[in-house]
C-alpha cells in the first residue's frame, strides 16, 4: 500500500467503478480509474469483489485506505426527528428513533444519519439503513482480496462531497443550487446552500422506459419545496443517457435549467476517465475517496456494522511480529551466553584438575579439592604461615601474643640468672609489651635491656629506680622489631 493515495470503491449488483486518488494537503490528483461488471453467474457480491482486486493488481494500484459508495438500490433513506442537538446523544438513541418512526424492528440493518438542521426542539435527521447482510457480503468479499474498506457510505452522500469539493471554486451566492445527475437507472438530488453548505439530498430510481425530463421536473420542485430555508435559485443537471430537456425542465421548474460536466468539475480530460464509461458512478466513487481525509462528516454504516479494525490488526500483526522478533533474539542471547557459561565452566574445571594434585600435595589429610576455591585459598594461605612460623621461629605472625610472649620468656631466661632478674608482671597491650621488675642492680638492668636487643625487641620508654633501697628495679615499654620481608 501507498502512503497517502486513497481508494473510492462504487458498487452496484453487477458492476463497480474504482477511483485512486492521491491525497497532499487539499490538493487532489487523479492517479488511476476504472470499471468492472460480472454477468450470469459471476453476478454475485464475491465475484465482483474477486474483479476488483484482480484489476487492481493488474493495474499495479497502490493505496493507503478504501472507501466504498454504496448503491442507492441497497439502502434506504428516512427522515427522523430527535430530541438532542448533541452528537453523542442523538448517536446513542438514534435507533430507537428510527424504530419509533418506522414502526418496525430495525435489528437486522445497520443505520447511519446526518444532522440535516437543529433547533430549540431537537435535530432533524437524514437516517439511512441497510440490510446488514448486504454490508457483510461487501466487507468480507473485498476483505478476501486485501482490501478492508475504512467506510461504507450511501452514494448519494458521496455525491455531495464531489460536487462540495469541486463546486468551492463557483463563488458564493444568495441562493441554493440544485444538482440533478441522473444515472443509467437511478437520480440523485443534492442541494447547496449559496455557502456551498450541504442542505438536502434525495435519491430516486428511474425506470428503462420513464420520461427523465418529466421526473426530474417533478422532483426538483418536490426537493426545492423541502429545501424552504435554502431558496433555489437554479438546477445545474447532469443525464448520463443525454436524454434531458433542460429547457423543458425549466419552463416546468420556472428555474434556469443548466448543465454540468462532472468530469470537467474534478478537472479531468476524457484521456484520464477513458477506462470509465459511467461519469456518474466516476463521481460517486470519486466522492468515497474524498471522506477518508474528512472522517469527522462521515455517514457510515461500518460504525454500526463490523467496525474498522484494520489500524488495529495492523497493530496487532506489528506487535506479534515484534514479540516473536525479540523471542528469537534473546533467545540466540541466551544461547549465546550459555555457551560462553559452559565454555567458562570447562576452562575452571581444567583449572581445577591442574591446581587439585599440587593442593593435595602439601595438604596432608585432604582428599580432594575443596568445591569453593576460596576454602582452598585460605587452607593454602593457613599452611604458608605454620611453615614461616615453623622456619623462623615465629613465622609471619610474629606479633601475635603467643609469638611475643615466647620471645620475652626466651630473652629473660637467657639472662635471669646473670642478673638476678625478679619479673613482677609482663602486661601486653596493642603491639607493646610492658614489664616490670628488678634486677642486682643498674649494671645488670643493662645487661637485661642488651639481652632484649639483641633478642628483637626495640626497647621504648625506661624508667629506672632512684636510692639504694630501688636501685635496681625498672619499667620499660619493648615492641616487636619488624622484619625485612624476605629474611
Amino acid at each position: 500500500m501507498q502512503s497517502g493515495n486513497q481508494l473510492g470503491i462504487y458498487l452496484t449488483k453487477n458492476r463497480a467503478t474504482v477511483v485512486c486518488v492521491a491525497s497532499q494537503g487539499r490538493d487532489r490528483k487523479l492517479l488511476d480509474c476504472f470499471s468492472v461488471g460480472v454477468e450470469g453467474e459471476e453476478a454475485t457480491p464475491q465475484g465482483l469483489c474477486d474483479r476488483i482486486g484482480r484489476a487492481c493488481g493488474e493495474r499495479k494500484i497502490r493505496f493507503s485506505e478504501a472507501a466504498v459508495a454504496l448503491d442507492c438500490a441497497s439502502f434506504m433513506q428516512h427522515s427522523v426527528h430527535s430530541e438532542f442537538t448533541d452528537l453523542r446523544k442523538i448517536a446513542a438513541t438514534v435507533r430507537f428513533d428510527t424504530e419509533e418512526t418506522l414502526a418496525t424492528d430495525v435489528s437486522d440493518v445497520s443505520v447511519t444519519f446526518r444532522v440535516a438542521w437543529s433547533d430549540d426542539e431537537g435535530s432533524q435527521l437524514d437516517v439511512f439503513t441497510a440490510r446488514r447482510l448486504i454490508l457483510t457480503d461487501i466487507i468480507q468479499g473485498l476483505q478476501i482480496n486485501n482490501i478492508d474498506p475504512v467506510a461504507i457510505d450511501p452514494d448519494v452522500y458521496c455525491l455531495s462531497r464531489y460536487l462540495l469539493e469541486h463546486a468551492a471554486g463557483q463563488g458564493e451566492s444568495e441562493t441554493a443550487t440544485l444538482y440533478a445527475v441522473l444515472s443509467d437507472s437511478q437520480g440523485y438530488l443534492v442541494v447547496l446552500s449559496g455557502q456551498r453548505e450541504l442542505v438536502n439530498l434525495r435519491t430516486m430510481l428511474i425506470g428503462p422506459t420513464q420520461d427523465r425530463t418529466s421526473l426530474l421536473s417533478r422532483e426538483a420542485l418536490m426537493t426545492a419545496g423541502l429545501s424552504a430555508g435554502n431558496a433555489v435559485g437554479k438546477i445545474l443537471a447532469f443525464d448520463v443517457r443525454g436524454e434531458l430537456a433542460l429547457q423543458s425542465v425549466g419552463e416546468r421548474t420556472g428555474l434556469p435549467a443548466q448543465a454540468c460536466e462532472l468530469a470537467a468539475m474534478a478537472g479531468v480530460d476524457s484521456t484520464q476517465v477513458a477506462d470509465c464509461p459511467n461519469m456518474v458512478d466516476f463521481a460517486l466513487a470519486y466522492g468515497a475517496a474524498l471522506g477518508l481525509s474528512d472522517k469527522v462528516n462521515s455517514v457510515n454504516f461500518r460504525n454500526d456494522h463490523m467496525p474498522f479494525l484494520g489500524k488495529k490488526i495492523r497493530v496487532q500483526r506489528s506487535v506479534r511480529f515484534l514479540s516473536i522478533s525479540l523471542t528469537i533474539l534473546f533467545l540466540s542471547l541466551g544461547l549465546f551466553f550459555h555457551a560462553q557459561l559452559l565454555k567458562e565452566n570447562q576452562n575452571r574445571q581444567s583449572l581445577r584438575s591442574a591446581f587439585e594434585p599440587d593442593y593435595l600435595a602439601v595438604m596432608p589429610g585432604k582428599k580432594q579439592l575443596p568445591d569453593k576455591m576460596k576454602t582452598a585459598v585460605y587452607d593454602l594461605k593457613r599452611a604458608h604461615q605454620i611453615l614461616v612460623a615453623e622456619k623462623t621461629g615465629v613465622g609471619a605472625d610474629q606479633e601475635s601474643v603467643t609469638a611475643r610472649m615466647t620471645m620475652v620468656l626466651q630473652a629473660l631466661n637467657g639472662c635471669a640468672e646473670r642478673t638476678g632478674l625478679d619479673i613482677d608482671s609482663i602486661n601486653i597491650a596493642g603491639s607493646s609489651i610492658i614489664l616490670n621488675g628488678a634486677t642486682s642492680g643498674p649494671t645488670e638492668t643493662n645487661l637485661l635491656f642488651e639481652t632484649l636487643a639483641k633478642q628483637g625487641f626495640e626497647l621504648g620508654n625506661q624508667t629506672l629506680g632512684g636510692g639504694d633501697k630501688d636501685k635496681g628495679k625498672f619499667t620499660v615499654t619493648l615492641s616487636v622489631k619488624k622484619r625485612a620481608q624476605g629474611a
